[in-house]
Protein backbone atom coordinates (compact mmCIF):
# COMPACT_ATOMS: atom_id res chain seq x y z
CA UNK A 1 0.00 0.00 0.00
CA UNK A 2 1.37 3.43 -0.92
CA UNK A 3 2.05 5.60 2.15
CA UNK A 4 0.09 8.86 2.15
CA UNK A 5 1.83 12.18 1.61
CA UNK A 6 1.26 13.76 5.01
CA UNK A 7 3.02 15.96 7.50
CA UNK A 8 4.80 14.38 10.46
CA UNK A 9 4.21 17.29 12.82
CA UNK A 10 5.15 20.40 10.87
CA UNK A 11 7.86 21.43 8.42
CA UNK A 12 10.70 21.15 10.94
CA UNK A 13 9.69 17.64 11.91
CA UNK A 14 9.29 16.64 8.30
CA UNK A 15 12.68 18.03 7.37
CA UNK A 16 14.22 16.20 10.34
CA UNK A 17 12.51 13.01 9.19
CA UNK A 18 13.86 13.52 5.70
CA UNK A 19 17.39 13.63 7.07
CA UNK A 20 17.07 10.06 8.31
CA UNK A 21 15.49 10.56 11.73
CA UNK A 22 12.79 8.30 13.14
CA UNK A 23 9.36 8.95 11.63
CA UNK A 24 6.13 7.88 13.36
CA UNK A 25 4.19 5.28 11.44
CA UNK A 26 7.11 3.95 9.41
CA UNK A 27 8.30 0.37 9.47
CA UNK A 28 10.37 -1.09 12.31
CA UNK A 29 9.44 -2.66 15.64
CA UNK A 30 9.91 0.51 17.65
CA UNK A 31 8.53 2.96 15.09
CA UNK A 32 11.96 3.63 13.58
CA UNK A 33 13.33 2.51 10.23
CA UNK A 34 13.78 -1.11 9.30
CA UNK A 35 17.07 -2.78 10.08
CA UNK A 36 19.59 -2.26 7.35
CA UNK A 37 18.48 1.33 6.66
CA UNK A 38 20.59 4.31 7.54
CA UNK A 39 18.21 5.22 10.34
CA UNK A 40 19.76 2.43 12.46
CA UNK A 41 23.32 3.41 13.07
CA UNK A 42 24.28 0.14 14.69
CA UNK A 43 23.06 -1.85 11.72
CA UNK A 44 24.87 0.24 9.15
CA UNK A 45 27.93 1.23 11.11
CA UNK A 46 27.60 4.77 9.72
CA UNK A 47 28.00 7.74 11.98
CA UNK A 48 25.08 10.15 11.66
CA UNK A 49 25.91 13.69 10.79
CA UNK A 50 24.22 16.79 12.11
CA UNK A 51 21.16 17.70 9.99
CA UNK A 52 21.52 20.74 7.78
CA UNK A 53 19.03 22.82 5.84
CA UNK A 54 18.88 21.86 2.20
CA UNK A 55 20.73 24.51 0.22
CA UNK A 56 18.40 26.51 -1.99
CA UNK A 57 19.39 27.20 -5.55
CA UNK A 58 20.09 30.82 -6.42
CA UNK A 59 19.30 32.04 -9.94
CA UNK A 60 18.26 35.33 -11.51
CA UNK A 61 18.91 37.16 -8.25
CA UNK A 62 16.55 35.15 -6.06
CA UNK A 63 19.17 35.00 -3.31
CA UNK A 64 19.61 38.75 -3.36
CA UNK A 65 15.85 39.12 -3.49
CA UNK A 66 15.52 37.07 -0.29
CA UNK A 67 18.01 39.37 1.45
CA UNK A 68 15.95 42.36 0.43
CA UNK A 69 12.72 40.81 1.67
CA UNK A 70 14.34 40.12 5.02
CA UNK A 71 15.56 43.70 5.22
CA UNK A 72 12.48 45.48 3.92
CA UNK A 73 9.82 43.19 5.36
CA UNK A 74 6.61 41.79 3.97
CA UNK A 75 5.22 45.25 3.26
CA UNK A 76 7.52 45.51 0.25
CA UNK A 77 6.27 42.21 -1.13
CA UNK A 78 2.69 43.41 -0.76
CA UNK A 79 3.66 46.62 -2.51
CA UNK A 80 5.10 44.69 -5.44
CA UNK A 81 2.01 42.48 -5.57
CA UNK A 82 -0.09 45.63 -5.77
CA UNK A 83 1.95 46.89 -8.73
CA UNK A 84 1.14 43.88 -10.90
CA UNK A 85 -1.71 44.28 -13.40
CA UNK A 86 -3.38 41.06 -14.52
CA UNK A 87 -6.29 39.69 -16.55
CA UNK A 88 -7.61 36.33 -17.73
CA UNK A 89 -5.22 34.25 -19.83
CA UNK A 90 -7.41 33.44 -22.83
CA UNK A 91 -10.56 35.33 -23.77
CA UNK A 92 -11.06 33.62 -27.13
CA UNK A 93 -14.29 31.93 -28.12
CA UNK A 94 -12.56 28.63 -28.89
CA UNK A 95 -10.91 26.15 -26.46
CA UNK A 96 -7.13 26.14 -26.72
CA UNK A 97 -5.54 23.66 -29.08
CA UNK A 98 -2.51 21.56 -28.21
CA UNK A 99 -1.44 19.09 -25.57
CA UNK A 100 -0.26 20.12 -22.12
CA UNK A 101 3.18 18.64 -21.44
CA UNK A 102 3.90 18.37 -17.68
CA UNK A 103 6.79 20.61 -16.72
CA UNK A 104 6.93 22.50 -20.03
CA UNK A 105 5.97 26.20 -20.16
CA UNK A 106 4.66 28.21 -23.08
CA UNK A 107 4.52 31.93 -22.42
CA UNK A 108 3.18 34.56 -24.81
CA UNK A 109 5.29 37.73 -24.67
CA UNK A 110 3.47 40.76 -26.05
CA UNK A 111 4.83 44.22 -26.75
CA UNK A 112 2.00 46.75 -26.76
CA UNK A 113 2.12 50.00 -28.74
CA UNK A 114 -0.56 51.66 -26.63
CA UNK A 115 -0.13 55.44 -26.45
CA UNK A 116 -2.03 56.06 -23.22
CA UNK A 117 -0.48 58.08 -20.41
CA UNK A 118 3.31 58.40 -20.59
CA UNK A 119 3.45 56.15 -23.65
CA UNK A 120 2.12 59.00 -25.81
CA UNK A 121 5.29 61.01 -25.30
CA UNK A 122 7.44 57.97 -26.16
CA UNK A 123 5.65 56.75 -29.26
CA UNK A 124 3.70 59.80 -30.37
CA UNK A 125 0.08 60.58 -29.58
CA UNK A 126 -2.34 58.05 -31.08
CA UNK A 127 -5.90 57.40 -29.94
CA UNK A 128 -6.28 54.15 -31.89
CA UNK A 129 -6.80 50.78 -30.23
CA UNK A 130 -3.61 49.10 -28.96
CA UNK A 131 -1.65 46.83 -31.30
CA UNK A 132 0.85 44.05 -30.60
CA UNK A 133 4.16 45.44 -31.82
CA UNK A 134 5.85 42.26 -30.61
CA UNK A 135 4.53 38.69 -30.46
CA UNK A 136 7.04 36.17 -29.12
CA UNK A 137 6.21 32.66 -27.98
CA UNK A 138 8.63 31.53 -25.26
CA UNK A 139 8.85 27.76 -24.78
CA UNK A 140 10.66 26.26 -21.77
CA UNK A 141 11.34 22.54 -22.07
CA UNK A 142 9.90 20.07 -19.58
CA UNK A 143 13.33 19.45 -18.05
CA UNK A 144 13.90 23.24 -17.83
CA UNK A 145 17.23 22.91 -19.62
CA UNK A 146 16.32 24.48 -22.98
CA UNK A 147 14.26 27.37 -24.25
CA UNK A 148 12.98 28.53 -27.63
CA UNK A 149 11.83 32.08 -28.37
CA UNK A 150 9.81 32.22 -31.60
CA UNK A 151 8.81 35.61 -33.02
CA UNK A 152 5.67 35.97 -35.10
CA UNK A 153 5.87 38.98 -37.44
CA UNK A 154 3.16 41.49 -36.64
CA UNK A 155 2.09 41.61 -40.33
CA UNK A 156 1.04 37.94 -40.34
CA UNK A 157 -2.40 37.43 -41.90
CA UNK A 158 -4.83 35.06 -40.20
CA UNK A 159 -8.44 34.60 -39.17
CA UNK A 160 -8.39 35.84 -35.57
CA UNK A 161 -10.97 34.03 -33.40
CA UNK A 162 -13.67 36.18 -31.86
CA UNK A 163 -12.98 37.06 -28.25
CA UNK A 164 -14.39 38.83 -25.22
CA UNK A 165 -12.85 42.13 -24.09
CA UNK A 166 -12.62 43.50 -20.57
CA UNK A 167 -15.89 45.39 -21.14
CA UNK A 168 -17.67 42.04 -21.38
CA UNK A 169 -18.50 42.42 -25.07
CA UNK A 170 -17.55 39.82 -27.67
CA UNK A 171 -15.79 41.12 -30.77
CA UNK A 172 -15.26 39.48 -34.15
CA UNK A 173 -12.48 40.08 -36.65
CA UNK A 174 -12.46 40.12 -40.47
CA UNK A 175 -11.62 36.94 -42.36
CA UNK A 176 -8.23 38.46 -43.18
CA UNK A 177 -6.52 40.49 -40.47
CA UNK A 178 -3.01 41.17 -39.18
CA UNK A 179 -2.16 39.41 -35.96
CA UNK A 180 -1.07 42.74 -34.48
CA UNK A 181 -4.75 43.74 -34.34
CA UNK A 182 -5.55 40.86 -31.99
CA UNK A 183 -4.50 43.11 -29.11
CA UNK A 184 -7.27 45.61 -29.92
CA UNK A 185 -9.48 43.93 -27.34
CA UNK A 186 -6.93 42.71 -24.83
CA UNK A 187 -4.02 40.26 -24.40
CA UNK A 188 -6.42 37.33 -23.97
CA UNK A 189 -7.37 37.82 -27.63
CA UNK A 190 -3.70 37.69 -28.69
CA UNK A 191 -3.21 34.46 -26.73
CA UNK A 192 -6.23 32.98 -28.51
CA UNK A 193 -4.95 34.14 -31.93
CA UNK A 194 -1.45 32.70 -31.44
CA UNK A 195 -2.85 29.41 -30.16
CA UNK A 196 -5.13 29.24 -33.21
CA UNK A 197 -2.18 29.93 -35.54
CA UNK A 198 0.40 27.59 -33.98
CA UNK A 199 -1.53 24.87 -32.16
CA UNK A 200 0.77 25.38 -29.15
CA UNK A 201 -1.05 25.36 -25.81
CA UNK A 202 -0.20 28.62 -24.02
CA UNK A 203 0.16 28.65 -20.23
CA UNK A 204 0.80 32.33 -19.49
CA UNK A 205 1.19 35.73 -21.06
CA UNK A 206 3.37 38.72 -20.17
CA UNK A 207 2.72 42.10 -21.81
CA UNK A 208 4.96 45.17 -21.69
CA UNK A 209 4.31 48.67 -23.06
CA UNK A 210 6.67 51.46 -24.12
CA UNK A 211 7.11 52.79 -20.60
CA UNK A 212 7.81 49.28 -19.31
CA UNK A 213 10.62 48.78 -21.85
CA UNK A 214 12.17 52.10 -20.84
CA UNK A 215 11.99 51.32 -17.14
CA UNK A 216 13.35 47.78 -17.50
CA UNK A 217 16.33 48.89 -19.60
CA UNK A 218 17.09 51.53 -16.97
CA UNK A 219 16.78 48.98 -14.15
CA UNK A 220 19.49 46.73 -15.61
CA UNK A 221 21.78 49.67 -16.23
CA UNK A 222 21.37 49.64 -20.00
CA UNK A 223 21.79 47.05 -22.74
CA UNK A 224 24.84 46.89 -25.01
CA UNK A 225 24.11 46.76 -28.75
CA UNK A 226 26.15 47.14 -31.91
CA UNK A 227 25.46 48.69 -35.31
CA UNK A 228 27.54 47.88 -38.39
CA UNK A 229 27.27 51.46 -39.71
CA UNK A 230 25.86 54.89 -38.89
CA UNK A 231 22.07 54.64 -38.89
CA UNK A 232 19.08 56.90 -38.40
CA UNK A 233 15.51 55.62 -38.51
CA UNK A 234 13.06 58.56 -38.67
CA UNK A 235 10.25 56.18 -37.73
CA UNK A 236 11.53 54.97 -34.34
CA UNK A 237 14.08 57.83 -34.01
CA UNK A 238 16.95 55.39 -33.52
CA UNK A 239 20.24 57.19 -34.23
CA UNK A 240 23.54 55.39 -33.70
CA UNK A 241 27.11 55.65 -34.91
CA UNK A 242 28.80 52.52 -36.16
CA UNK A 243 30.08 50.47 -33.25
CA UNK A 244 28.99 49.37 -29.78
CA UNK A 245 26.72 51.39 -27.51
CA UNK A 246 24.87 51.00 -24.22
CA UNK A 247 21.22 51.95 -24.59
CA UNK A 248 18.89 52.95 -21.79
CA UNK A 249 15.41 54.43 -21.68
CA UNK A 250 13.99 55.73 -24.93
CA UNK A 251 17.17 54.72 -26.80
CA UNK A 252 16.51 51.06 -25.98
CA UNK A 253 12.89 51.44 -27.04
CA UNK A 254 13.95 53.02 -30.36
CA UNK A 255 16.26 50.06 -31.09
CA UNK A 256 13.50 47.53 -30.42
CA UNK A 257 10.95 49.43 -32.53
CA UNK A 258 13.21 50.20 -35.48
CA UNK A 259 11.85 48.87 -38.75
CA UNK A 260 14.01 50.83 -41.20
CA UNK A 261 17.53 50.77 -39.73
CA UNK A 262 18.65 47.18 -40.18
CA UNK A 263 18.56 44.24 -42.58
CA UNK A 264 16.01 44.47 -45.37
CA UNK A 265 13.92 47.01 -43.47
CA UNK A 266 11.05 44.54 -43.09
CA UNK A 267 8.99 43.27 -40.20
CA UNK A 268 10.95 39.99 -40.29
CA UNK A 269 14.23 41.92 -40.05
CA UNK A 270 12.86 43.77 -37.04
CA UNK A 271 12.28 40.49 -35.21
CA UNK A 272 15.94 39.59 -35.75
CA UNK A 273 17.02 42.97 -34.37
CA UNK A 274 14.85 42.32 -31.33
CA UNK A 275 16.55 38.95 -30.86
CA UNK A 276 19.95 40.68 -30.85
CA UNK A 277 18.69 43.03 -28.13
CA UNK A 278 17.19 40.23 -26.04
CA UNK A 279 20.34 38.14 -26.32
CA UNK A 280 22.35 41.09 -25.01
CA UNK A 281 19.78 41.60 -22.25
CA UNK A 282 20.07 37.95 -21.18
CA UNK A 283 23.86 38.29 -20.95
CA UNK A 284 23.40 41.44 -18.85
CA UNK A 285 20.80 39.81 -16.60
CA UNK A 286 23.04 36.83 -15.92
CA UNK A 287 26.12 38.92 -15.24
CA UNK A 288 27.45 39.14 -11.70
CA UNK A 289 27.41 42.94 -11.83
CA UNK A 290 23.63 42.91 -12.26
CA UNK A 291 22.70 40.30 -9.68
CA UNK A 292 25.40 40.64 -7.01
CA UNK A 293 24.18 44.07 -5.87
CA UNK A 294 20.90 43.86 -3.90
CA UNK A 295 20.08 47.43 -4.95
CA UNK A 296 20.13 46.33 -8.59
CA UNK A 297 17.82 43.43 -7.79
CA UNK A 298 15.48 45.72 -5.84
CA UNK A 299 15.25 48.14 -8.76
CA UNK A 300 14.77 45.28 -11.20
CA UNK A 301 11.98 43.69 -9.13
CA UNK A 302 10.28 47.06 -8.62
CA UNK A 303 10.48 47.89 -12.33
CA UNK A 304 9.34 44.43 -13.46
CA UNK A 305 6.30 44.49 -11.17
CA UNK A 306 5.23 47.76 -12.79
CA UNK A 307 6.36 47.04 -16.35
CA UNK A 308 4.47 43.82 -17.04
CA UNK A 309 0.81 42.97 -17.24
CA UNK A 310 0.35 39.23 -16.77
CA UNK A 311 -2.35 36.59 -16.70
CA UNK A 312 -4.07 35.77 -13.44
CA UNK A 313 -1.86 32.69 -12.97
CA UNK A 314 1.27 34.88 -12.72
CA UNK A 315 -0.32 37.61 -10.62
CA UNK A 316 2.00 37.62 -7.63
CA UNK A 317 5.61 38.29 -6.75
CA UNK A 318 6.21 34.68 -5.70
CA UNK A 319 4.93 33.41 -9.06
CA UNK A 320 7.16 35.82 -10.96
CA UNK A 321 10.17 34.90 -8.81
CA UNK A 322 9.53 31.20 -9.51
CA UNK A 323 9.38 31.95 -13.24
CA UNK A 324 12.55 34.05 -13.06
CA UNK A 325 14.27 31.22 -11.18
CA UNK A 326 13.24 28.76 -13.90
CA UNK A 327 14.42 31.01 -16.73
CA UNK A 328 17.63 31.90 -14.93
CA UNK A 329 18.60 28.25 -14.55
CA UNK A 330 18.63 27.65 -18.32
CA UNK A 331 22.17 27.82 -19.76
CA UNK A 332 22.53 30.75 -22.15
CA UNK A 333 23.73 28.51 -24.97
CA UNK A 334 20.56 26.44 -24.63
CA UNK A 335 18.36 29.39 -25.59
CA UNK A 336 17.50 29.66 -29.29
CA UNK A 337 15.75 32.55 -31.01
CA UNK A 338 13.76 31.90 -34.17
CA UNK A 339 11.34 33.75 -36.43
CA UNK A 340 8.31 32.06 -37.95
CA UNK A 341 9.17 31.26 -41.60
CA UNK A 342 7.08 33.48 -43.85
CA UNK A 343 5.87 33.87 -47.41
CA UNK A 344 4.09 36.69 -49.24
CA UNK A 345 0.40 36.86 -48.49
CA UNK A 346 -1.68 36.25 -51.67
CA UNK A 347 -4.41 38.44 -50.17
CA UNK A 348 -2.07 41.43 -49.70
CA UNK A 349 1.32 40.53 -51.23
CA UNK A 350 2.83 44.00 -50.87
CA UNK A 351 2.50 44.29 -47.10
CA UNK A 352 1.28 41.15 -45.34
CA UNK A 353 2.78 37.73 -44.63
CA UNK A 354 1.58 34.18 -44.16
CA UNK A 355 3.34 31.17 -42.57
CA UNK A 356 5.95 29.87 -45.01
CA UNK A 357 7.68 26.52 -45.65
CA UNK A 358 8.85 24.92 -42.41
CA UNK A 359 6.52 26.97 -40.19
CA UNK A 360 4.30 24.01 -39.29
CA UNK A 361 7.38 21.94 -38.41
CA UNK A 362 8.55 24.79 -36.16
CA UNK A 363 5.15 25.00 -34.47
CA UNK A 364 5.15 21.21 -33.99
CA UNK A 365 8.66 21.21 -32.52
CA UNK A 366 7.54 23.71 -29.87
CA UNK A 367 4.24 21.92 -29.24
CA UNK A 368 6.08 18.58 -28.85
CA UNK A 369 8.79 19.99 -26.56
CA UNK A 370 11.68 19.50 -29.00
CA UNK A 371 14.60 21.85 -28.53
CA UNK A 372 16.07 23.86 -31.40
CA UNK A 373 19.46 24.07 -29.70
CA UNK A 374 21.88 21.89 -31.71
CA UNK A 375 23.73 20.56 -28.66
CA UNK A 376 20.48 19.52 -27.07
CA UNK A 377 20.01 16.83 -29.72
CA UNK A 378 23.02 14.95 -28.43
CA UNK A 379 22.16 12.11 -26.05
CA UNK A 380 22.44 13.21 -22.44
CA UNK A 381 24.61 11.01 -20.23
CA UNK A 382 22.43 8.77 -18.14
CA UNK A 383 23.03 7.85 -14.53
CA UNK A 384 22.68 4.26 -15.67
CA UNK A 385 25.81 4.52 -17.85
CA UNK A 386 27.99 5.23 -14.84
CA UNK A 387 26.08 2.96 -12.51
CA UNK A 388 25.77 -0.09 -14.77
CA UNK A 389 29.20 -1.41 -13.85
CA UNK A 390 28.57 -1.02 -10.13
CA UNK A 391 24.93 -2.07 -9.73
CA UNK A 392 25.67 -4.57 -7.01
CA UNK A 393 23.72 -2.90 -4.19
CA UNK A 394 20.64 -4.78 -3.01
CA UNK A 395 17.79 -2.24 -3.60
CA UNK A 396 16.03 -3.33 -0.42
CA UNK A 397 19.00 -2.11 1.67
CA UNK A 398 18.94 1.40 0.17
CA UNK A 399 16.87 3.83 2.23
CA UNK A 400 15.19 6.39 -0.04
CA UNK A 401 13.14 9.39 0.99
CA UNK A 402 10.89 10.81 -1.71
CA UNK A 403 9.91 14.48 -1.56
CA UNK A 404 7.44 16.28 -3.80
CA UNK A 405 8.94 19.29 -5.60
CA UNK A 406 6.13 19.72 -8.14
CA UNK A 407 3.31 21.12 -6.04
CA UNK A 408 1.03 18.45 -7.54
CA UNK A 409 -0.54 16.19 -4.91
CA UNK A 410 0.34 12.52 -5.22
CA UNK A 411 3.50 12.82 -7.32
CA UNK A 412 5.89 11.72 -4.55
CA UNK A 413 3.63 8.81 -3.59
CA UNK A 414 3.53 7.65 -7.20
CA UNK A 415 7.32 7.73 -7.48
CA UNK A 416 7.68 5.93 -4.16
CA UNK A 417 5.35 3.21 -5.43
CA UNK A 418 7.47 2.95 -8.58
CA UNK A 419 10.60 2.48 -6.48
CA UNK A 420 8.94 -0.23 -4.39
CA UNK A 421 8.00 -2.09 -7.57
CA UNK A 422 11.70 -2.06 -8.52
CA UNK A 423 12.86 -3.51 -5.20
CA UNK A 424 13.43 -0.33 -3.17
CA UNK A 425 11.14 -1.49 -0.39
CA UNK A 426 12.87 0.68 2.20
CA UNK A 427 11.52 3.88 0.63
CA UNK A 428 9.09 6.38 2.07
CA UNK A 429 7.36 9.66 1.30
CA UNK A 430 8.23 12.78 3.29
CA UNK A 431 6.00 15.84 3.14
CA UNK A 432 8.15 18.97 3.02
CA UNK A 433 7.04 22.05 1.03
CA UNK A 434 9.54 22.80 -1.76
CA UNK A 435 9.75 23.47 -5.46
CA UNK A 436 12.35 22.36 -7.99
CA UNK A 437 12.65 22.94 -11.72
CA UNK A 438 13.86 19.40 -12.46
CA UNK A 439 14.10 16.18 -10.49
CA UNK A 440 17.13 15.72 -8.24
CA UNK A 441 18.70 12.71 -6.55
CA UNK A 442 20.59 13.95 -3.50
CA UNK A 443 23.29 12.10 -1.60
CA UNK A 444 26.18 12.82 0.75
CA UNK A 445 29.77 12.58 -0.51
CA UNK A 446 31.06 11.52 2.91
CA UNK A 447 31.05 7.87 1.80
CA UNK A 448 31.71 6.61 -1.79
CA UNK A 449 28.93 4.02 -1.42
CA UNK A 450 26.36 6.81 -1.11
CA UNK A 451 27.03 7.91 -4.69
CA UNK A 452 26.73 4.35 -5.98
CA UNK A 453 23.33 4.05 -4.31
CA UNK A 454 22.19 7.42 -5.69
CA UNK A 455 23.31 6.46 -9.20
CA UNK A 456 21.39 3.23 -8.95
CA UNK A 457 18.23 5.01 -7.76
CA UNK A 458 18.50 7.58 -10.56
CA UNK A 459 18.94 4.78 -13.09
CA UNK A 460 15.87 2.98 -11.76
CA UNK A 461 13.81 6.14 -12.38
CA UNK A 462 15.34 6.87 -15.79
CA UNK A 463 16.90 10.13 -14.63
CA UNK A 464 20.10 11.53 -16.23
CA UNK A 465 23.39 11.86 -14.37
CA UNK A 466 22.82 15.62 -14.21
CA UNK A 467 20.10 14.93 -11.63
CA UNK A 468 22.70 13.71 -9.09
CA UNK A 469 23.35 16.37 -6.45
CA UNK A 470 25.77 16.31 -3.53
CA UNK A 471 24.10 17.57 -0.34
CA UNK A 472 26.23 17.43 2.83
CA UNK A 473 24.63 16.02 5.96
CA UNK A 474 22.33 13.47 4.38
CA UNK A 475 22.06 9.96 5.79
CA UNK A 476 19.63 8.68 3.15
CA UNK A 477 19.18 9.03 -0.60
CA UNK A 478 16.70 11.79 -1.43
CA UNK A 479 14.60 11.88 -4.57
CA UNK A 480 13.17 15.35 -5.10
CA UNK A 481 10.41 14.83 -7.65
CA UNK A 482 10.40 17.51 -10.34
CA UNK A 483 8.06 18.14 -13.28
CA UNK A 484 10.26 16.15 -15.67
CA UNK A 485 9.84 12.81 -13.84
CA UNK A 486 7.14 10.66 -15.44
CA UNK A 487 6.26 7.61 -13.39
CA UNK A 488 6.36 4.37 -15.35
CA UNK A 489 8.45 5.77 -18.16
CA UNK A 490 11.45 7.57 -16.72
CA UNK A 491 11.80 11.07 -18.09
CA UNK A 492 9.39 10.16 -20.88
CA UNK A 493 11.13 12.23 -23.55
CA UNK A 494 11.31 9.39 -26.07
CA UNK A 495 7.51 9.22 -26.40
CA UNK A 496 7.30 12.60 -28.16
CA UNK A 497 6.72 12.51 -31.92
CA UNK A 498 9.81 13.44 -33.87
CA UNK A 499 10.02 16.70 -35.85
CA UNK A 500 12.68 17.40 -38.48
CA UNK A 501 14.48 20.27 -36.72
CA UNK A 502 16.54 21.03 -39.81
CA UNK A 503 13.39 21.57 -41.83
CA UNK A 504 11.78 23.53 -38.99
CA UNK A 505 14.67 25.98 -38.74
CA UNK A 506 15.84 26.23 -42.37
CA UNK A 507 14.00 29.52 -42.91
CA UNK A 508 13.62 30.56 -39.26
CA UNK A 509 16.70 32.82 -38.95
CA UNK A 510 17.78 31.07 -35.73
CA UNK A 511 20.23 32.69 -33.34
CA UNK A 512 21.76 31.25 -30.18
CA UNK A 513 21.81 33.41 -27.06
CA UNK A 514 25.14 31.92 -25.99
CA UNK A 515 26.94 33.27 -29.03
CA UNK A 516 28.83 36.56 -28.95
CA UNK A 517 26.28 39.35 -29.34
CA UNK A 518 26.42 40.31 -32.99
CA UNK A 519 26.22 43.67 -34.74
CA UNK A 520 22.94 44.57 -36.37
CA UNK A 521 23.58 45.03 -40.10
CA UNK A 522 22.58 48.47 -41.37
CA UNK A 523 20.03 48.50 -44.17
CA UNK A 524 21.40 49.44 -47.61
CA UNK A 525 17.97 50.36 -49.00
CA UNK A 526 16.51 53.88 -49.45
CA UNK A 527 14.06 54.93 -46.77
CA UNK A 528 10.42 54.80 -47.79
CA UNK A 529 6.92 54.83 -46.37
CA UNK A 530 7.79 57.58 -43.89
CA UNK A 531 5.24 59.93 -42.28
CA UNK A 532 4.92 63.47 -43.64
CA UNK A 533 6.91 64.81 -40.68
CA UNK A 534 9.95 62.83 -41.90
CA UNK A 535 9.65 63.70 -45.61
CA UNK A 536 13.16 65.19 -45.64
CA UNK A 537 14.61 61.68 -45.17
CA UNK A 538 12.53 59.97 -47.86
CA UNK A 539 14.81 58.18 -50.35
CA UNK A 540 17.98 58.49 -48.26
CA UNK A 541 19.91 55.50 -46.95
CA UNK A 542 20.09 55.18 -43.18
CA UNK A 543 23.73 56.37 -43.31
CA UNK A 544 22.74 59.45 -45.30
CA UNK A 545 19.85 60.00 -42.91
CA UNK A 546 22.29 59.86 -40.00
CA UNK A 547 24.38 62.64 -41.52
CA UNK A 548 21.29 64.83 -42.11
CA UNK A 549 19.94 64.13 -38.60
CA UNK A 550 23.31 65.18 -37.15
CA UNK A 551 23.19 68.46 -39.10
CA UNK A 552 19.67 68.96 -37.77
CA UNK A 553 20.95 68.64 -34.20
CA UNK A 554 19.30 65.31 -33.38
CA UNK A 555 21.29 63.54 -30.62
CA UNK A 556 22.40 59.92 -30.83
CA UNK A 557 20.21 57.40 -29.03
CA UNK A 558 22.96 56.46 -26.57
CA UNK A 559 22.94 60.08 -25.36
CA UNK A 560 19.24 60.21 -24.53
CA UNK A 561 17.07 58.86 -21.76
Amino acid sequence: MTPPEESFGGRAAARQAARGKSVPGQRGASGGHAAGGRGTTAATGRRKQKPKQRAKRIAMGVGAFAILVAAAGCAWVYQLDGNIKHTALDSGSQPQKGAIIPGALNIMIIGSDTRLGGDASLGGADNSLPHADVEMLLHVSADHQNATVMSIPRDTDLQIPSCTASDGKTYSFPTHDQITNSLNYGPGCTVSAVNSLTGVHIDHYMMVDFTGVVNMSDAVGGVQVCSSANVYDPGSHLKLKAGTHTLVGSGALAFLRSRHAFGGASDVDRTQTQHIFLSALIHKMKSASTLADPTNVFNLAESASKAFQVDDGLAGVTSLISLANTLGSIPTDHITFATMPTAQDPYNPNAWLVPGPGSQQLFDAIANDQSLTPTASKPKPSASSSASATQTVDPSTVEVHVLNGTGITGQAAAVQSELVSKGYTNSSVVSTPMSVNASEVEYSDSDPSYKVEAQQVASALGLPSSSLTVTPGLTTVHVIVGPNLKVGGGSGASSKPSVDIGQATAQAHTENAGATVQCAQASPFPLGGLPASAAAYQGLTVEQAYALATRNGIPDSDQTK
